[in-house]
This record gives structure tokens, C-alpha cells and sequence, in this order.
């Protein structure tokens, strides 16, 4: 799978873990694959970033701050549920979904961001991951990579 959903399952944090077995992977299933493609061949032509834009910052571990990038973060994540019309986060929606030893790692990110509040959503979404990765940078990168495989 390309880089290309990189920080789409950033964004949902989707998920996974660096608190399981540091070196064990946890395998996502290839339809919810598929549906992140999707949901991010969507979200790339709604908002107009690029792929070199995503590329760009999956290769430099770092959120690109591009206008349209941060509204392809908030595409994903309304996407995904995880933050509703008034740009307010709900990652500990994913605590109902996913497996108990994630959830002290959820909680943490939900403690220490919050909802970052932006300029306007598209920015919100953005500083909120953005402190997703401040806080705790092995869990989202093991979580994406795990997605990408």
C-alpha cells in the first residue's frame, strides 16, 4: 500500500499500538484498507491537497502546514467521526472500537490535546494532531505504519 493514507490514519490515530508488543504488529484488516483509500481519494480531491504534499511529509515524519493539507486532516477525521460540526475532537470514541490494550494510549492523547482550537476547522485539526504527535510520536507513527503495512 502506498504512502498515500499515511496521515489519514494519523489522523483517526487510528489505532493501533506501540503498547502491545513494541515489536508485534497488529494487522488491520484489508477492507478497512480500503475504505481509508477511499475516504482519502475523497478527501484529496474535496480539498485539493496533493500527494506529493502527503508524500512530502511522510517521508520527513512531519505535518506538512499547508492550507489545504490541514482541511485534508479535517476531511479525515469528520470522516471518520472523530471531531463533529462544531471542530470539537471525539478521539475517545474510538475507546468503543478498539481493542482494550489501546486504551490508556487513547485516553493519554485525549488528556494531554484535548481540542487544540485553530484559526478556523481545517487548523484545528491540524495543531490537534499535530499535539497527537508531540505527545506521544512512537504510538502514531506505529499506527500508521501498521495501517500501510
Amino acid at each position: 500500500m502506498s504512502s498515500k493514507i499515511l496521515f489519514s490514519l494519523m489522523l483517526a490515530i487510528l489505532i493501533i499500538s506501540n503498547s502491545i508488543i513494541p515489536q508485534q504488529a497488529l494487522e488491520v484488516p484489508e477492507m478497512m484498507k480500503k475504505h481509508v483509500q477511499k475516504m482519502h481519494a475523497r478527501c484529496l480531491k474535496q480539498t485539493g491537497t496533493t500527494e506529493e504534499i502527503i508524500n512530502q511529509g511522510h517521508q520527513t515524519e512531519t505535518l506538512p502546514d499547508d492550507p489545504s493539507f490541514k482541511c485534508f486532516l479535517h476531511c479525515m477525521l469528520e470522516r471518520f467521526g472523530l471531531i463533529d460540526s462544531e471542530n470539537v475532537m471525539h478521539l475517545e470514541s474510538l475507546l468503543e472500537v478498539l481493542p482494550e490494550d489501546v486504551h490508556a494510549k487513547i485516553q493519554g492523547l485525549v488528556d494531554a490535546c484535548g481540542t487544540k482550537k485553530g484559526a478556523d476547522g481545517c487548523d484545528t485539526a491540524f495543531q490537534t494532531v499535530k499535539c497527537y504527535i508531540q505527545t506521544d510520536r512512537p504510538f502514531i507513527k506505529s499506527a500508521v505504519d501498521d495501517l500501510l503495512g
